[in-house]
């Protein structure tokens, strides 16, 4: 593990939103933000000890989700040091506490999975509706430094108003995992999510994966080891490399390499294979048709994620791309209104094929609005929008300026 330069503006100026969603209340975040003048100081204007400070005063006042988030902020974006080990152990104790009195049946679940001719122990954390439970189970999962801690109110309200099983686990090299991040690492998320269905007894799985865990929910889906994914802001390499590493602002090289179990920040021989290794391209996934449903969404704006890696999606028949105009990585500007018609998408494509579920496709198209557009252009001249339904391939058009 190592450190990384980042300034700490800059991951404010990147990740307050993440902040507000994990928990942390906006009042919190703006008193951290004016005391914190180094990311990885120890001293009493460090990243950690501000954070800390935080994180004990919600523990003083058993506000538990409140300092399970505050310790999330802490250890934020890695576990690169010594105190940010610490305050991810203070997090998983807080958020114990927190889990004891939700409105859903809650469960703490540590798998062992074979991976490698190995087997490796896996956390995940299951949220089941006590009432009206279906038969499907949803595998969440996030990227190098958004977790499955971060992941609880997301599992939380997915898990109430769907009525899946969720499961929130840690993408490998991340976490509690005990693996580095690898290419190989979907066979690690398909034995989790198969163990996970015969633990919970669901007879149909899915997986819905932010920024690199979207990566993971593209390849399930192109393999056929799940029946359904959503691919929110996952990188795919789909022009025969994956993203540049050493090209990615605000730090995210370090994290990348962090989550790789690098020694040292990637140089660029690590930086090359890595690009080649996670391309999906590479790997002969986007040559041949889709086994499984896939949705893809990200927006427009993304400075992580080329576009294409989303718009090469589109022509495949067992796969939706949704790009929403005016946002950045996983359209998070405007997540609260896609996130709702996505899930309605993912549980119209676990249904039967009949007409309940042409019903629920067409609803949650009409709930979108001009919210998002399809891949063929972004913008038009008139302001418009043009878009292409992946399955019907007839364009229609959206209203509005810019579709945003």
């Amino acid at each position: 593990m190592f450190t990384f330069p980042v300034e700490p503006a800059d991951l404010f100026t990147e990740r307050a939103r993440n902040f507000r969603s994990w928990g942390v209340p906006t009042a919190v975040i703006a008193r951290v933000r004016h005391r914190v003048d180094d990311v990885w100081g120890r001293g009493r204007t460090g990243w950690v000890p501000v954070w800390a400070e935080e994180a004990r005063r919600a523990e003083i006042e058993q506000d538990w989700a409140r300092a399970a988030a505050c310790w999330g902020a802490a250890r934020f974006p890695c576990l690169a040091t010594a105190d940010r080990r610490e305050a991810y152990a203070r997090q998983l104790d807080c958020f114990r506490h927190a889990t004891a009195n939700l409105p859903v049946a809650f469960r703490r679940y540590q798998l062992d999975v074979p991976y490698r001719q190995r087997s490796t122990r896996v956390t995940a954390h299951v949220y089941r509706r006590r009432r009206g439970v279906s038969d499907q189970l949803l595998l969440l999962c996030g990227g190098v430094d958004t977790w499955k801690v971060e992941l609880h109110r997301m599992a939380l309200r997915i898990s109430l108003v769907s009525g899946l099983t969720v499961a929130a686990v840690d993408m490998p090299g991340t976490g509690e995992s005990r693996v580095p991040l690898a290419a190989d690492a979907d066979l690690l998320l398909a034995g989790t999510t198969r163990q996970l269905a015969d633990r919970t007894r669901c007879a149909k799985t899915a997986v819905l994966g932010l920024s690199f865990g979207g990566h993971w929910a593209a390849k399930l889906a192109l393999t056929g080891r799940v029946d359904a994914a959503i691919d929110l802001g996952g990188p795919i390499g789909a022009c025969g490399s994956a993203v540049d590493v050493l090209g990615l602002p605000h730090g995210m090289a370090g994290s990348v390499g962090n989550a790789l179990h690098l020694a040292e920040p990637p140089g660029r021989a690590e930086a090359d294979r890595f690009s080649l290794e996670f391309s999906l391209r590479r790997q002969g996934l986007l040559s041949t048709r889709s086994a499984a449903p896939l949705l893809a969404i990200n927006g427009t704006g993304d400075p992580y994620v080329p576009l294409r890696d989303t718009i090469a999606l589109a022509d495949r028949p067992e796969a939706e791309v949704w790009l929403v105009p005016g946002t950045g990585h996983c359209a998070r500007e405007r997540l609260p209104r896609v996130l709702p018609p996505a899930i309605a998408w993912l549980l119209a494509e676990l249904s039967p094929r009949s007409v309940r579920r042409q019903l629920a496709a067409r609803a949650l198209r009409t709930s979108l609005g001009d919210a998002v557009t399809g891949p063929a252009h972004v913008t038009g001249t008139d302001g418009h929008v043009e878009t292409i339904s992946a399955r019907t391939r007839r364009p229609h058009r959206a209203s509005g300026p810019g579709a945003a």
